[in-house]
């Protein structure tokens, strides 16, 4: 191997400690490279000088590897191994003189020729490690709010005081922590395990008797509300909820096109689906997770996040559309406001959508908006009511 090894050099406003952090940042989570390798890339980068890392400079060491062994406090065994393990990783070059020695010439501060450790290749991979960096953050970030998703659902779970429930949740998560686990596949599929089986189960807190009430579950294994205090339990001849009639796939008629993109991603138009989209969906619009779980628990999973989809649709409309939803947030508190009242008539919005669509012509005016031809005059319907959902709301602060 040449002793002349030269390289491009790092980019403008980065030195040799930029360049020892990053590495440093990545070595071990990056590319598993071990505790000893990383010191010894350290005492490398101290041996040198700034202007080695100038473009066409020679970038090297040439101590031997019984010094590096006796200031770092390991055998000279330990040394040649982490050299090999950081020349098979691709971020040093070994080459020797005769017999072996390592040996270098330094003139004017300027490295003419080295036989020993050459770092050009870790100064030529400072771009890909920077990439590396930014992606071990996302990865980072991702597990953490995976793990706040999980420890929201686990809340869930035990609010629902359901011993069944909570019996299930622990054999997908057997001590309901999630520190340790630090593989974002296995966090995500707890998370998708736990909220399906969430989902599939009735959630119902002591109802208003003037609120209307659903689930998850099927409206036949519900006990109807009857207004007899005497016989609030009393089972009879169920009355068939009008959301029955609402289909998954009529919802997302009027659903935003990012709301639409999650529901695929979660595998089509199913009502844990949708339920789903629009609890990750509250992120987004900037709902507290409380105000979504005071929406389930008013009335139902089900027109939960049937409201966050009008909403989210609405707060697409045009800046100055007057019935544009500007704190999303404070439009669902209205909403579950009023349906401790007078009630929000989802099932009679989305019936008249489904007829609207049918009316509508296939082909659209280029003139027209991408949300206007598919709902027609139902969308000043629906907006107006959402707008006038969130000017009875003072904001939550």
């Amino acid at each position: 191997m040449s002793t002349t090894l030269a390289h491009r050099g790092l980019p403008s406003g980065v030195g040799r400690f930029d360049l020892l952090r990053l590495f440093e940042q990545v070595a071990r989570p990056g590319f598993g490279l071990s505790s000893t390798a990383v010191a010894l890339v350290r005492h490398y980068v101290l041996k040198t000088m700034d202007g080695d890392y100038f473009s066409g400079r020679i970038c090297a060491v040439w101590t031997q590897a019984c010094r590096f062994a006796e200031a770092l406090g390991l055998t000279p065994r330990s040394i040649n191994s982490a050299e090999r393990e950081l020349e098979k990783a691709g971020f040093i070059v070994r080459n020797a003189g005769i017999n072996g020695e390592r040996a270098g010439d330094r003139q004017g501060g300027i490295v003419v020729w080295a036989a020993g450790i050459n770092l050009a290749p870790l100064v030529e991979r400072f771009g890909e490690m920077q990439a590396k960096a930014e992606a071990l953050e996302l990865q980072a970030r991702a597990i953490q709010q995976c793990r706040a998703e999980i420890r929201q659902l686990g809340q869930r779970i035990r609010e629902a005081g359901d011993d069944d429930l909570r019996e299930r949740a622990e054999t997908i998560l057997p001590d309901g922590r999630t520190a340790r686990i630090t593989n974002i596949d296995r966090l995500i599929a707890i998370r998708e395990a736990l909220s399906a089986m969430l989902a599939a189960v009735e959630f119902v807190p002591e109802p208003d008797p003037r609120a209307l009430k659903t689930s998850d579950a099927p409206e036949e294994n519900c006990a109807p509300n009857i207004q007899d205090k005497n016989s609030s339990r009393r089972r009879t001849a169920p009355a068939r909820d009008p959301l029955d009639r609402i289909r998954p796939a009529t919802a997302l008629l009027v659903a935003t096109e990012s709301y639409r993109g999650i529901v695929e991603a979660l595998g089509g138009p199913t009502w844990p689906n949708l339920v789903e989209a629009s609890w990750r969906s509250c992120g987004r619009l900037g709902i507290a997770q409380s105000t979504w779980g005071r929406a389930c628990q008013q009335f139902g999973r089900e027109r939960a996040a049937l409201s966050v989809l009008l909403i989210d649709r609405n707060a697409e409309l045009p800046l100055g559309h007057r019935y544009r939803v500007g704190s999303p947030a404070r439009c669902l508190a209205g909403m579950v406001r009023r349906a401790g009242s007078s009630g929000v008539n989802l099932a009679g919005l989305f019936r008249a959508t489904e007829r609207n669509v049918q009316e509508v012509p296939p082909q659209a005016a280029p003139h027209e908006s991408p949300i206007e031809p598919q709902v027609g005059p139902l969308a000043n319907l629906t907006a107006k009511l959402l707008a006038s959902m969130e000017r009875r709301v003072a904001p939550d602060g």
